[in-house]
């Protein structure tokens, strides 16, 4: 069984976590730099997020670096750039097996852990900048992936009406930035950019597995007694809790189907129990196969393809996400609002709130099953300002009343309506 998260500060804003789990026969290590969304230099962010993962000072080339890793039992390195509310998050990470399976006695975790900070503290360079040769492949590689967002209709719509309900705001930044600013980052800019982030990034490492993170722990409090910071803390903005009017917008893409993204301001619920019940709500109005939405919107009105919703409470949005003929469009977006007036009035079964509440539990109970889960879980967490194990986060589920659910469902005002008319044939996606 998973032990809950230990965590202790080992150098100015850089935070070491263990998460102990004997189930499992390996280990993960994680790095992640944290740091709020800037116009301008996300790109840059992510071009040296990707740089660092070609080697280090001393694995000057891939092939260098995936003999360190088979030296270190076959160990598995990954980067992700992710968002997270206001903040970009730049993680990396490294897997290997147990130090009871080293066939010399050595520390595999010591390895990993090493070869992990070198990556990070000792990146390759040339005359005081990243290589240009590899800084030139992976600005294509950025930009490639910037221009292919547009092929996930789905995620795209939803993507524009975020980016409309926070105008002005740090969340509704481009997660890679534009394909302008890709363009305009040079070898330099990315490495200076990552000095800046080693510097005022807040960092969160995790070790999570079935061995000791007693080598890991040292390293990294090692290596990062030698780097000079100064973590920056910017206040956070100021969102809107309740819609002033709405807005709609339309856009028309070549494809076979249209998409519906109807945004809400939450009301920015305060406190987990409110958040707790904003997440129940949301569950039962479109989370899942026994939602409010699939039931009676989908399956028994026929009028979508889809239609689910997700919250996000770090911005206060709730997004109601639909695949569509545009014939249907009126009356799919009168029955998605009859649903949430319906919850608002606390027409809410017993049965169904049960149901929601199983639901929750299965995928609670799942979060276990992996140490990349395991660890982003925490991470959430730490970065709401209120971490929790899965056990408690459904104990705290399992108390939401019917009462609390309509409240949260009544405190929803729609903000933007988002229209992605299909134009034509085309590729599209989520068909059913």
């Amino acid at each position: 069984m998973t032990e809950p998260l230990q965590r202790r500060a080992i150098a100015e804003g850089v935070w070491f976590s263990r998460i102990h789990d004997p189930k499992f026969y390996h280990n993960s290590i994680s790095v992640t730099i944290i740091t709020p969304l800037c116009e301008g230099k996300t790109s840059a962010a992510v071009l040296a997020a990707y740089l660092l993962r070609m080697g280090s000072r001393r694995c000057r080339d891939m092939t260098e670096l995936e003999c360190r890793l088979a030296d270190l039992y076959g160990a598995v390195l990954d980067t992700d750039v992710s968002r997270h509310g206001e903040n970009m998050l730049l993680t990396f990470s490294i897997t290997g097996a147990d130090d009871r399976f080293a066939l010399e006695g050595e520390s595999i975790s010591r390895g990993c852990a090493e070869l992990l900070g070198e990556i990070l503290l000792e990146p390759k360079t040339e005359d005081g900048a990243f290589p240009e040769e590899a800084f030139r492949l992976e600005q294509q590689y950025l930009i490639d992936t910037i221009e292919a967002e547009i092929n996930d209709k789905r995620s795209y719509a939803a993507q524009r009406c975020t980016a409309r309900m926070g105008k002005g705001f740090r969340f509704a930044l481009p997660r890679y930035g534009t394909v302008q600013e890709a363009l305009a980052v040079t070898p330099q800019a990315a490495y200076d950019r990552y000095r800046e982030l080693i510097a005022t990034a807040r960092i969160e490492i995790f070790f999570s597995g079935c061995g000791s993170p007693d080598y890991a722990e040292e390293v990294f409090t090692r290596l990062f007694g030698g780097v000079k910071r100064a973590p920056l803390c910017p206040a956070p903005q100021q969102l809107p809790r309740r819609a002033a009017a709405v807005t709609e917008l339309r856009e028309q893409l070549p494809m076979s189907q249209s998409k519906l993204v109807l945004g809400y301001r939450t009301g920015l619920p305060q406190g987990r129990r409110a958040r707790t019940a904003a997440r129940v709500m949301t569950a039962l109005l479109g989370g899942s196969t026994g939602s409010r939405l699939f039931t009676n919107v989908r399956e028994k009105l026929g009028c979508c393809y889809y239609c689910g919703a997700r919250i996000n409470l770090l911005t206060g949005i709730l997004l109601v996400e639909c695949g569509l003929e545009e014939a249907n469009r009126e009356r799919l977006q009168a029955a998605i609002s009859a649903e949430i007036a319906d919850l608002a009035a606390g027409h809410i079964t017993p049965e169904e709130l049960s149901h929601i509440k199983l639901a929750f539990k299965s995928s609670l109970a799942s979060i276990g099953d992996s140490l990349a889960r395991t660890e982003g879980w925490y991470l959430s967490g730490l970065l709401m300002g209120d971490a929790v194990t899965p056990q408690q986060d459904q104990e705290e589920i399992d108390a939401v009343t019917a009462e609390e659910v309509a409240a949260a469902a009544a405190a929803l005002s729609l903000d933007t309506v988002f229209f992605l008319q299909a134009a034509g044939k085309g590729e599209d996606d989520d068909e059913n």
